[in-house]
């Protein structure tokens, strides 16, 4: 059985300062890009690549979006060479023609998150490609669709899978954090603003930013110390910053994810992955999350 590496990413939907619904928005634009035709879909990569989105599935229901892409390099047809016998021969296929290369992802709805599970390994398409092909769509559909338009553009992060604390230590400036807090904070001794509090659904939570140039990472630091107590009202952490190639990482403590790669099945006379159980998998890896 092959293995297949798993990134974990976190995209999300923004204009200007303010973050839109995620949901709805990709949906719409996948929506968009998968009722047209191949040759509308594809998108040049640079002078010898082209990738399109060859199949979509929304599961509504769970919150579940199965999405394909299809790649392929061109303009080069060097005679091809057996491994085995070492004897070369023609190379069948045109300057215009490419061998085809699958990327599988999976995206899961978690209250209000995009999580995006995505293959990842040699000649796969990156998170970066992905979005930037997302966005191209939208600007599309807004010049096709006047007086309906898409709002904003997509951007991404990478959950890190590390331990929190190490990824947290590698970063060299903290820029925001979110502190979720039990509302049962609401009733106690520190607010005592209500004790009627089973109408209140979500959990409290406290947006932490430094000031300008500066960091919070030691107040984080404090903060988890905190959390790991058995009476800790925090229930999870979220921390965004600086890494030291000046990359912006987002970690999670509802997001540390343990299995970094699925089974794969191979094709013995294409090579290719079998895309069926391959998206079996990816839901497998989603249901743990």
């Amino acid at each position: 059985m092959e293995k297949r590496r798993i990134g974990f990413f976190n995209i999300y939907c923004i204009e200007g300062e303010k973050t839109l619904n995620v949901v709805e928005n990709l949906a719409k634009t996948l929506r968009f890009i998968a009722n047209q035709t191949n040759k509308l879909k594809k998108k040049d990569l640079n002078d010898d690549r082209i990738c399109f989105l060859d199949f979509y599935d929304y599961n509504e229901e769970e919150g579940l979006i199965k999405i394909l892409f299809k790649s392929a390099r061109h303009s080069y047809r060097a005679p091809l060479l057996n491994r085995n016998t070492i004897e070369s021969r023609e190379n069948p296929k045109t300057k215009d023609e490419g061998e085809q290369v699958k990327t599988h992802l999976l995206i899961k709805f978690v209250e209000g998150n995009a999580i995006v599970f995505l293959e990842t390994g040699r000649n796969i398409l990156s998170m970066k490609i992905i979005t930037e092909y997302l966005n191209t769509f939208i600007s599309i559909y807004n010049n096709s669709h006047k007086k309906e338009h898409i709002e904003g553009h997509f951007r991404f992060n990478m959950i890190p899978r590390d331990d929190f604390n190490e990824v947290l230590e590698n970063m060299q400036r903290v820029t925001f954090a979110e502190v979720f807090i039990d509302k049962q904070i609401l009733g106690g001794d520190a607010l005592n603003f209500s004790d009627r509090i089973e109408t209140v659904q979500e959990d409290i939570v406290i947006s932490l930013k430094p000031e300008k140039k500066k960091s919070i990472k030691q107040v984080v630091n404090d903060i988890i110390s905190k959390a790991t107590g058995a009476k800790s009202i925090i229930k999870r952490i979220r921390v965004k910053g600086k890494m030291s190639d000046s990359s912006e990482s987002i970690i999670d403590t509802d997001f540390i994810v343990k299995k970094e790669y699925i089974d794969a099945q191979q094709s013995e006379e294409t090579g290719e992955y079998n895309t069926q159980y391959m998206f079996s998998q990816l839901e497998q890896l989603a249901n743990n999350f």
